[in-house]
């Protein structure tokens, strides 16, 4: 704070913040407010890219897991598989996403998307490993007749 209110002191009145009097501190500290208010527009765009990038992900896994089940030769085995995967990478990054605040610290917009990638990414590896681990198993369950 202290170094965002020098370079706002010395870019509008020409020295630094300790330096000014009481109104002018004033006017610095509702100057500081009020430019959080406005829209910075490489976080807009940034926004913008995102928001488009992760629907169009959404869409390419479940294409990617509709062709995966669509060409398997045990179709329901596949589907569990896949929603196991899907559904791990969905909690991975969830539970990733609460651990942000701690990790990244706020305002840090690259760390944020490392981490829930990283989050998403290893715990849809984890649980790919899991199903398997049991496949044997995944495999009788399918079988069964159960109605």
């Amino acid at each position: 704070l202290e170094q965002l209110l020098d370079e706002k002191a010395v870019k509008k009145f020409g020295k630094k913040f300790a330096a000014l009097g009481i109104k002018q501190k004033d006017s610095m500290y509702y100057e500081i407010v009020e430019s959080s208010a406005r829209p910075a527009a490489k976080f807009n765009t940034l926004n913008k890219v995102l928001n488009v990038s992760g629907k169009v992900l959404i869409v390419v896994t479940v294409a990617y897991a509709t062709y995966e089940i669509s060409n398997a030769e045990n179709k329901p085995k596949e589907a569990i598989k896949q929603g196991v995967v899907i559904g791990g990478g969905v909690l991975g990054t969830v539970i990733s996403g609460t651990a942000v605040g701690m990790v990244c610290g706020p305002g840090a917009p690259i760390c944020t998307i490392a981490l829930l990638l990283a989050g998403g990414a290893s715990a849809g590896w984890f649980a790919s490993k899991g199903v398997e681990f049991f496949d044997d198993e995944l495999d009788e369950f399918t079988k069964w007749q159960i109605r």
